[in-house]
């Protein structure tokens, strides 16, 4: 039960605690303060139950020695290292970086047994206050990641008979919509009049396939049959994996016939087995990020507006010839309708 003591008219109690020191288990003796004297808190009666709320997490077995570590070790040396064999590059990268960006310098030397859902209820709170505030959605991301940890640390026995402390919070921040761009055909037919090899190959197959920029970077010639192409890996950075779903890989994609010209075409050029659009005489995958910076952006004079554009630019332009959501959902190869309908479909009338 510890050892209650009254010391400067205020209660504490004294207890043991394991702990996590240099990697080893270490037993410590602690010290916390129970609440001020004061007519509530006149005896040792009084503050009992303050101490059984300390000290039932040691008492139930809940508390073990690794949540004595800080949001910051545990995530650095525990979630991150296991995660990076579980979620693709992208993935990580942005947790990374939203931990160094949002939570780490805020709440990262919280010890894990210590984080209590107002403590992640303030924390929120204090991203939307920030001068400019978050946006709602990317608290929501933040809110994610921390969920995530906690029960990563739940999984790995770290936190035993602990709800995750960040259920029942919630992330306000402000509240826009999204700059959604979906090139139009005419958008694509004067980018197409506009730019030079491999450029416009390489627009044509963004605009007439809905393939995501890392899926047209991990394109080989062995993909593409002439009337179809495989979608059989995505590139992003140097990483080479599976495409993002299942659903991208499952089906092939269809090659119209100005696009299977342009192919035919540029394959007169680039001879051999390798990527469709290698970027240096290795070989290696053409960095798209480059290109849109020193070919699209300046040749198209601010009609530019990212690689995605021509993924909702399909859903958008497929729609208006009246094919089925369904349809669009398959060509686009997304697991639900849903998505579809609500990101890739943009009613032009309302912008």
């Amino acid at each position: 039960r510890g050892q209650v003591f009254l010391r400067n008219r205020a209660w504490y109690v004294r207890f043991y605690r394991d702990e996590i020191e240099d990697g080893k288990a270490v037993t410590r003796r602690v010290c916390e303060r129970l609440a001020r004297y004061c007519d509530e808190f006149r005896s040792k009666q009084d503050v009992l139950p303050l101490v059984d709320e300390i000290l039932y997490p040691i008492n139930s077995g809940a508390a073990q020695p690794e949540s004595s570590l800080t949001l910051t070790e545990f995530v650095t040396k525990r979630f991150f290292p296991a995660r990076e064999r579980k979620l693709r590059p992208s993935t990580i990268t942005g947790y990374r970086e939203m931990w160094h960006n949002h939570v780490e310098v805020r709440i990262g030397d919280i010890r894990l047994r210590d984080f209590r859902t107002v403590d992640g209820q303030h924390f929120l709170d204090a991203l939307g206050e920030r001068k400019p505030p978050l946006s709602h959605q990317t608290i929501m991301h933040v809110k994610t990641l921390l969920s995530a940890v906690f029960n990563f640390a739940r999984q790995e026995d770290v936190l035993r008979n602990v709800v995750n402390p960040m259920q029942g919070t919630k992330a306000e921040g402000r509240e826009y919509e999204p700059d959604r761009a979906a090139y139009t055909l005419e958008d694509i037919h004067g980018m197409l009049g506009k730019l030079e090899e491999p450029a416009r190959t390489i627009i044509a197959l963004a605009a007439f396939t809905g393939l995501r920029k890392s899926e047209i970077r991990g394109l080989r010639w062995e993909d593409y049959t002439g009337d179809e192409l495989r979608v059989q890996r995505s590139v992003w950075r140097t990483h080479v994996g599976a495409p993002k779903t299942k659903e991208s890989g499952a089906n092939p994609v269809p090659v119209i016939s100005v696009l299977r010209q342009a192919l035919n075409q540029h394959r007169l050029s680039n001879p051999g087995e390798g990527y469709i659009f290698a970027g240096d005489r290795r070989g290696a995958p053409l960095n798209l990020d480059n290109l849109s910076r020193r070919v699209l952006s300046p040749a198209l004079n601010g009609g530019w507006k990212g690689w995605h554009g021509f993924r909702r630019g399909l859903g958008t332009n497929l729609y208006g010839l009246d094919v089925p959501a369904k349809v669009i959902q398959e060509i686009l190869r997304h697991a639900d309708v849903s998505t579809t309908e609500k990101h890739y479909i943009i009613d032009r009338k309302s912008t």
